[in-house]
C-alpha cells in the first residue's frame, strides 16, 4: 500500500539542502536514495537520509496527518515494514518535501481456536489428576492478562503432566508492565518454552526476571528449581558431592553390642538377632562406602520441570559451557561423573537470569549463548501496579502507592537523562519501605523507609539530589 506524506525541513535538518539539490537533478520518479525515519525522545516524528544521525537529518512529519502518524506508529511498533521515497518539494512558505510512504502490515494473521476446546483440556488434566479446576482457571486467566493468543494458551495446556514433585506457585504472579505492546513479556517466553529454547531473561536488578521465571513454572504446571550461579561453582555444587555412607554405624546401638559380646564370653542368655546384626553391621562399617548426593538438577535432567540458572553470567565460561552446550544441543542425554549417562527428559526447561554488564560478571562462551533466545526487561515506566501487588494493595491508603510511584518516575526520568545511576530504581527497595510502613502503621514514615531501603544503598555522591527528589515527591 501507498501513501503520500509531507516532511518539514527546518534549520535543525543539515541534510535537508543537500536533498534537494539531488531532487533538482534525479531523472527518475523517486529519488533513489535511502531515507530512513525514527522517532525522538519527546514523541516527534523525524526523517534521516540513508543513517539515523543528527547531521543527517531532512525534516520532521508535518502536522495534520493522522494517517502517516498512525501507520507510522505501528511501524514503531514492528506491525508494519514501511520504506520512504523523496518524490518532490514545495516552497510556497517553507520548504516541505513531498514523499511516498509504502507499507505493509507484518502481523501473521492470528490463529482463532473455539475456546471451548480449553474446557476439553481442562476435563482431561482434571481426570487423570494433574491439575485441580481452580488451579487451571488461575492460569488460564493470568494467559489472559498477558495477551496469551488462544492457540498459544491451548498448546500450554497440551503440556501439562503428572510430576513427582509439587508445582511451584510464587508469591506474587509476574505483572505485565507494558499492556501497549504487542506481545506481552510473559508471552514471549511461553512461545519459546513450547518450542523448546532455553531462554534468558536479561535486566537490571529488581525488574521481575526471578518472579517471571516462576509465573512460567506456574502457567506450565512444573515444579521449579533454582541455583545461583558463582565464578568459583564446581560441579559437584551442581550435580551433587560425594561422601561417606556411614549409615551401618549409625545404626549400631549399646545393646546390640552387649548381646553381641555374651555371644563372644559363651553365654547362653544371649539375642541372637541383635547379636548377628551387630556382627553385620561391623562388618559393613569396616568397608568405606562413597555415595554420591542427589542434586535437584541431576533430578531435573531425569523428570523434567523448570530449572532457572539465577545469575547465570556470574558462572565461568568454560564451566556453563560444560553442562549447558551438551544439555542444549539437542543430544538427548548427558554422561555425568558419579552417575553415568542420564537421558535428559523431553519436559525440561532451562531457563537463565542475569544482569548485564554487573561488578562480578562474565564473559561467556559464544557457542553456549547462541542456545539461548535472549529476552530484555527494562524498568517500567509506572511500577504502581507491580508495588500494589507485592505489598497488598488493601494494607495502604492509595497514596502511598501514588506517591512512590510519583517518585519512581521521576527517578526514572533522571535515569533517561543521565543526571542519575540506575541504583536508585531500586523497585525491592520500594516495595520493602512500603512493607514496613505498612507493618506498623505510625512507627515510621514512607519518606524515612525509602531512605532507608532506596538512598542509603546508591551512591554516595547521587544521595543529596536522591533526598531533594524525594522531597518534592513523599509528604507522607
Amino acid at each position: 500500500m501507498k501513501t503520500v506524506i509531507n516532511i518539514q525541513k527546518a534549520a535543525t535538518y543539515p541534510k535537508a539542502g543537500t536533498m534537494m539539490q539531488l531532487i533538482d537533478t534525479k531523472t527518475e520518479t523517486r529519488l533513489p536514495v535511502k531515507i530512513l525515519v525514527a522517532k525522538n525522545k519527546t514523541g516527534k516524528i523525524e526523517f534521516f537520509a540513508e543513517e539515523v544521525s543528527k547531521e543527517n537529518g531532512i525534516g520532521f512529519l508535518a502536522r495534520g496527518q493522522e494517517e502517516a502518524a498512525g501507520i507510522l506508529e505501528d511501524y514503531f511498533a514492528h506491525k508494519m515494514t514501511c520504506e520512504v521515497y523523496l518524490v518532490s518539494y514545495e516552497t510556497s512558505r517553507q520548504v516541505t518535501f513531498i514523499a511516498e510512504l509504502d507499507y505493509e502490515s507484518c502481523e501473521s494473521k492470528q490463529i482463532q481456536v473455539d475456546t471451548s476446546v480449553f474446557d476439553e483440556i481442562c476435563k482431561n488434566i482434571i481426570a487423570q489428576g494433574i491439575a485441580t479446576r481452580e488451579e487451571l482457571e488461575r492460569n488460564i486467566q493470568v494467559m489472559k492478562n498477558h495477551r496469551f493468543p488462544d492457540e498459544l494458551i491451548r498448546q500450554v495446556l497440551l503440556k501439562y503432566r503428572k510430576y513427582d514433585r509439587p508445582v511451584r506457585v510464587p508469591k506474587t504472579i509476574y505483572i505485565d508492565p507494558d499492556k501497549e505492546s504487542q506481545t506481552s513479556l510473559l508471552a514471549l517466553c511461553a512461545i519459546n518454552i513450547v518450542i523448546g529454547a532455553p531462554l534468558i531473561l536479561e535486566g537490571d536488578k529488581s525488574v521481575g526476571k526471578n518472579v517471571c521465571a516462576e509465573t512460567l513454572a506456574m502457567i506450565f504446571h512444573m515444579p521449579f528449581d533454582m541455583t545461583t550461579m558463582t565464578r568459583s561453582m564446581t560441579a559437584d555444587d551442581l550435580y551433587g558431592i560425594k561422601s561417606t555412607d556411614n549409615t551401618a554405624s549409625e545404626k549400631m546401638t549399646v545393646s546390640m553390642a552387649e548381646e553381641y559380646l555374651k555371644l563372644q564370653r559363651g553365654q547362653d542368655d544371649f539375642d541372637m538377632t541383635q547379636a548377628s546384626e551387630f556382627e553385620y553391621l561391623k562388618a559393613k562399617s569396616a568397608a568405606v562406602s562413597i555415595v554420591q548426593e542427589h542434586s535437584s538438577f541431576v533430578h531435573w535432567l531425569q523428570h523434567g520441570g523448570v530449572y532457572c540458572l539465577n545469575e547465570m553470567n556470574m558462572a565461568e565460561a568454560n564451566f556453563l559451557a560444560s553442562f549447558v552446550n551438551q544439555i542444549t544441543d539437542g543430544s538427548g542425554f548427558i554422561d555425568i561423573q558419579g552417575y553415568g549417562r542420564i537421558n535428559i527428559n523431553p519436559d525440561c526447561v532451562l531457563i537463565g537470569t542475569q544482569n548485564a554488564n554487573y561488578t562480578g560478571t562474565c564473559e561467556q562462551n559464544d557457542a553456549t549463548m547462541s542456545r539461548f533466545a535472549c529476552i530484555s526487561f527494562d524498568y517500567p515506566n509506572s511500577i504502581c501496579p507491580m508495588i500494589e501487588s507485592v505489598v497488598g494493595k488493601e494494607r495502604l491508603a492509595p497514596q502511598y502507592f501514588d506517591q512512590v510511584d510519583d517518585y519512581y518516575a521521576l527517578l526514572h526520568q533522571s535515569v533517561q537523562h543521565g543526571t542519575l545511576e540506575n541504583s536508585c530504581l531500586n523497585i525491592r527497595g520500594f516495595c520493602r519501605a512500603l512493607h514496613a510502613v505498612a507493618q506498623i502503621p505510625g512507627a515510621s514514615t514512607l519518606k524515612r523507609q525509602i531512605q532507608l531501603h532506596v538512598i542509603n544503598t546508591c551512591p554516595q555522591d547521587e544521595r543529596n539530589m536522591l533526598e531533594q527528589l524525594l522531597n518534592q515527591k513523599i509528604t507522607l
